[in-house]
């Protein structure tokens, strides 16, 4: 069995320190964009599960490697409208009888932000 040394071990401490400070860092610049496409403010700094809201809208950013889904993605960019139109997903589970139906709607983030600008 090997036994790592005290300057191994606060190497490796200092390693996994930057990598979270790294995906701290690119949350935060995420709710700085959303917040400013959207016309919000950026709230995730105060300790809540709200990262962006506005008037009409509280918003939870997830950015980075397991947040987004391909799959979904994928079903989103396969809806094909007219240039009136924007590709909406809306996906539900199948809980049983007695039980309410979960659903989502999925929107692409551009396509959402000039629906919300009057498609500037």
């Amino acid at each position: 069995m090997s036994h790592m040394s005290d300057a191994d071990i606060d190497l490796q401490n200092a390693v996994k320190a930057k990598r979270g400070k790294r995906a701290r860092n690119k949350g935060h610049s995420f709710e700085r964009e959303v917040a400013e496409k959207i016309g919000g403010v950026r709230v995730g700094q105060y300790g809540g599960k709200t990262d962006v809201q506005s008037d009409w809208i509280a918003i939870q950013c997830k950015v980075g490697n397991g947040s987004y889904s391909e799959r979904y993605d994928g079903w989103l960019r396969s809806v094909k409208g007219n240039a009136a139109q924007i590709s909406a997903l809306v996906v539900g589970d199948a809980p049983g009888p007695g039980t309410r139906r979960r659903t989502m709607i999925v929107l692409d983030f551009e396509d959402f932000c000039k629906l919300l600008n009057g498609n500037e």
